[in-house]
């Protein structure tokens, strides 16, 4: 006969709402820092978000399957949720907003190396377009 595994005991609501807490907090620094150009700054964050979201998501299997909160932790869950919708958020589109600019930024870099590098519209003396176009190739790092 096999064992019953037993389900892992419900979180400490005060471990849930830390756990919040923490992640509302680094998505506010995160967004602080894409909004001040601190790009390099953020790459350090990303292990600690990764373990809050994980974290979170383990919490949140509990209630799933039937976990409660009390009343006391209820409504501080509600007030931390609505928190971390809006640090979210905000993070998102601040994000978004990066990747736009950024993106804008190469393709107008792009187009006037590719404008420098066409041919004038002049022909030498034999009638002739110039023949020495070169190409210019550009590489972009999208890791964030």
């Amino acid at each position: 006969m096999i064992p019953a595994v037993a389900n892992p005991p419900a979180p400490h609501p005060a471990e849930l709402l830390a756990v919040v807490s923490d992640l509302t907090a680094l998505l506010d620094r995160e967004t602080a820092l894409v909004r001040g150009l601190k790009i390099s700054d953020i790459a350090p964050l990303q292990q600690d978000k990764t373990r809050l979201v994980q974290s979170l998501g383990n919490f949140l299997k509990h209630f799933e399957n039937g976990t409660t909160l009390p009343p006391a932790a209820k409504q501080k869950w509600i007030a931390s949720g609505q928190r971390l919708v809006a640090a979210a958020t905000e993070n998102e589109r601040a994000l978004r907003i990066g990747r736009i600019a950024t993106e804008r930024l190469i393709a107008a870099v792009v187009g006037a190396v590719k404008a420098s590098r066409q041919p004038h519209a002049t022909y030498s003396p034999r009638k002739r377009a110039p023949r020495n176009v070169s190409i210019a190739g550009v590489a972009l790092d999208r890791r964030l």
